[in-house]
């Protein structure tokens, strides 16, 4: 399967999600996280703020941030040719603005963290197919950002229906080490 029928399968699930469904699983998923996830490991967490058609993160990220964790969101650069996220602090009441790609990002650019000092990384995906690998929206900022990471500090969150058999993959494309679903907890075999 190609990655644009891979993203089109995906969307088509989605698009059939009705919000009450949406909102037990993502609350499954954050069960799941406070379950397989020790959070006395971890200082500073990356996250990402959801998109509608995502796992929700803010439920997540209230979470963390309750239980005194650092959260860091990404910011994709302004420049076009730059791939590389950057990650600042997140406080609860913290304004966003939404960048070039309606995407919303934190509106001050104070307290970054750079990506290697992150103690775990939360990943939005498309898809994931059975080995891990992620695909995202195209843009290829998390491929890119993520190259050089130890693949166990990754972990994505998101829905069995974006498991898929298989997809196309590419070398730079980035494999997680983990996952967790409404349904449970995956560890890659790395």
């Amino acid at each position: 399967m190609t990655k644009k029928e891979a993203r089109n399968l995906v969307n088509k699930y989605f698009v059939n999600l009705s919000a009450k469904e949406k909102k037990n699983l993502d609350s499954r998923i954050l069960s799941n996280f406070i379950k397989f996830v020790d959070n006395s490991k971890y200082k500073k967490i990356g996250s990402y703020f959801s998109l509608h058609n995502e796992a929700n993160t803010v439920y997540l990220n209230d979470y963390l941030t309750n239980a005194g964790i650092q959260i860091f969101l990404p910011k994709v650069p302004k420049e076009k040719n730059n791939k590389k996220l950057n990650f600042f602090r997140y406080l609860k009441n913290d304004k966003f603005t939404k960048n070039r790609f309606g995407i919303l990002e934190p509106s001050k650019n104070m307290n970054s963290s750079d990506i290697n000092e992150l103690d775990l990384i939360v990943v939005p995906f498309r898809a994931v197919n059975k080995n891990l690998y992620r695909l995202g929206y195209g843009g290829g900022f998390y491929d890119y950002s993520l190259s050089g990471i130890n693949p166990i500090k990754c972990l994505g969150i998101g829905y069995e229906f974006q498991i898929l058999d298989e997809f196309n993959t590419e070398p730079h494309d980035f494999k997680l080490g983990r996952l967790i679903t409404p349904e449970g907890y995956f560890k890659n075999a790395l």
